[in-house]
């Protein structure tokens, strides 16, 4: 019976037989692992806390019959924040169901691991807007899985001190809002100089650096609606899970 020794973070977990759970377990150099956890949904399982989804831990695993088997686990990160507040929490689910379906091959699973374990970080520690994470994360995925804007500017070469900029979601680039460029762009937001700087900074930034900048509350608006917009679009999903809490705040305002 081959066994495996890694470190990694479950990104989703659902039932097998009665007391055992499925789990998928990202990792920096495996790929994604599906692994069976014996008896993690009974109370008080030795794996428990580890096969909960948003959990970093470490694994020894045995092979058997074409699966994984959990054989030890131990919690290295609970990410304890997360369970603090429903927002976070919730912003966390949206981040590990866009890993979830970005990670089909060890490749791009490497790639993602560091960031969706900073994600989490950031919104654990809870100093960050949950939304400003979220929407910086959304991008730098889309930078990962091959689906890059160009923000260098406008083909025209005029738009270096433009305040506003069309961006083109049919295109992924950027226009000058001069009605000859604005006729190329097809599908497009418009949106500041301040939302762009940022989107280049998301782009360049690497492991924790990526959420360690700020912006105010109009650029955070922009940044969220086209992020999101441009994640769904190229992954061909309705990614719904952010909506929930739009509903609640809805709901406590009647």
């Amino acid at each position: 019976m081959a066994s495996l020794k890694v470190r990694g973070l479950v990104i989703s977990a659902k039932q097998h037989k009665e007391q055992d759970r499925l789990i998928r377990i990202l990792t920096s150099d495996q790929g994604v692992l599906l692994a069976c956890a014996p008896g993690a949904g009974k109370l008080g399982s030795r794996h428990a806390l580890s096969a909960q989804p948003g959990t970093l831990s470490d694994f020894n695993l045995n092979f058997s019959r074409g699966f994984y088997y959990l054989s030890e686990s131990e919690l290295t990160e609970p990410f304890r924040g997360l369970y603090e507040d429903i927002e976070r929490l919730t912003c966390a689910a949206h981040i590990l169901e866009i890993a979830s379906d970005l990670c089909v091959s060890q490749e791009i699973s490497s790639a993602v691991y560091p960031y969706a374990v900073c994600a989490l970080h950031a919104l654990s520690g809870s100093k960050r807007k949950p939304t400003l994470v979220v929407s910086a994360f959304e991008w730098k995925m889309m930078d990962l899985a091959g689906y890059s804007a160009d923000l260098s500017g406008c083909s025209c070469g005029r738009a270096d001190a433009d305040e506003r900029y069309a961006f083109s979601m049919s295109g992924c680039r950027l226009y000058c809002l001069r009605p000859g460029c604005l006729s190329s762009s097809g599908d497009y937001r418009v949106v500041s100089r301040g939302t762009v700087e940022a989107l280049r900074y998301i782009q360049s930034s690497e492991n924790t650096r990526l959420f360690s900048f700020t912006v105010n509350d109009e650029i955070l608006d922009e940044m969220v609606d086209l992020t999101r917009r441009y994640l769904c679009e190229h992954l061909e999903k309705k990614y719904c899970k952010m909506d929930l809490l739009a509903s609640s705040e809805d709901f406590l305002k009647i």
